[in-house]
């Protein structure tokens, strides 16, 4: 781990009181959209907010791309998963990720008027968690514009992270017996600070990017759409992203389920211990659920 990112010293699960100041400091800063500031500019058909540094011009060229309102020439538009691409500008070689968000249902303008949407969750969020020493992808802008039926459909650009690998990916193919120990402590040490921050994504797993650096690896926090910083860090979620740890790390054994309670808690004797070790030995992986719901 890089300096940036080392945890400080675990000494139990965070205080009540604690979670809610943090709690408190990510909720006022994200529901007034502090610390974005943002350039605005309508288009024919698009509506734009940029973040500092780049331009309303790039952010509708790489929405445009996105959607194949223009032809792409050198240009390239990779998908990457669903409802999301990657998007390289040609002349300058930046690369982008963008993804789309679709109207859900018909608040969708009404959420959008109060900037509640997700794609607007997700904005503020790539903002705010910086100032709390947290990596995630730098926001580059947001754009408003109408699918082919008239419904609203927002997008969210953010910087490109090279030489990232989904967490649960490296995880999956990590030897058992030299990297894969260190991969589940680091998390679960991540995992503890992201909730002693007021951090809490419900597919946390997934959505972490890793990159190796000279000084240890890094953790991303990505789609941020899901970030509500009003989520207190009930038994229930704690247990549920456990949940999520055991579906995506494939089969745990005893001693990586002890070593992960361990490490989370930092004390063996927390009550919350046999809870956290129970569900990690008890959650099937993602694998078996594929295969009981394709059988």
């Amino acid at each position: 781990m890089t300096a940036q990112q080392a945890p400080s010293a675990l000494v139990g699960p965070p205080s009540t009181g604690r979670r809610l100041w943090a709690q408190l400091r990510l909720s006022v800063p994200f529901y007034l959209g502090l610390g974005a500031p943002s350039t605005r500019r309508a288009y024919p058909r698009y509506r734009i907010q940029v973040a500092a540094g780049y331009t309303a011009d790039l952010m509708r060229r790489v929405v445009a791309l996105y959607r194949g309102d223009v032809p792409t020439a050198a240009d390239r538009v990779e998908e990457v998963n669903f409802r999301s691409a990657s998007v390289t500008l040609a002349e300058s070689g930046e690369r982008f990720f963008v993804k789309q968000f679709p109207r859900r249902h018909h608040l969708h303008d009404v959420e959008h008027i109060l900037r509640c949407s997700r794609a607007r969750r997700a904005w503020r969020a790539a903002h705010l968690l910086p100032r709390c020493n947290i990596l995630t992808p730098r926001p580059v802008g947001i754009a408003l514009a109408r699918a082919d039926g008239g419904a609203p459909v927002e997008y969210l650009a953010t910087e490109w992270l090279d030489r990232a690998t989904p967490y649960h990916v490296r995880l999956r193919a990590a030897d058992r017996e030299a990297s894969r120990p260190r991969l589940l402590r680091e998390f679960a040490l991540h995992m503890r600070r992201w909730n002693d921050r007021g951090v809490y994504l419900r597919d946390l797993v997934t959505n972490v990017l890793t990159r190796d650096l000279p000084g240890g690896m890094e953790y991303w926090l990505t789609d941020l759409d899901q970030f509500h910083p009003l989520r207190r860090l009930t038994r229930r979620r704690l247990l549920h992203q456990m949940a999520q740890f055991a579906r995506w790390s494939g089969p745990l054994s005893t001693e990586e389920a002890r070593e992960i309670a361990t490490s989370y808690l930092g004390v063996s004797s927390h009550g919350a211990m046999h809870s956290i070790e129970h569900v990690l030995l008890t959650t099937p992986p993602a694998d078996e659920i594929r295969a009981s719901v394709s059988s």
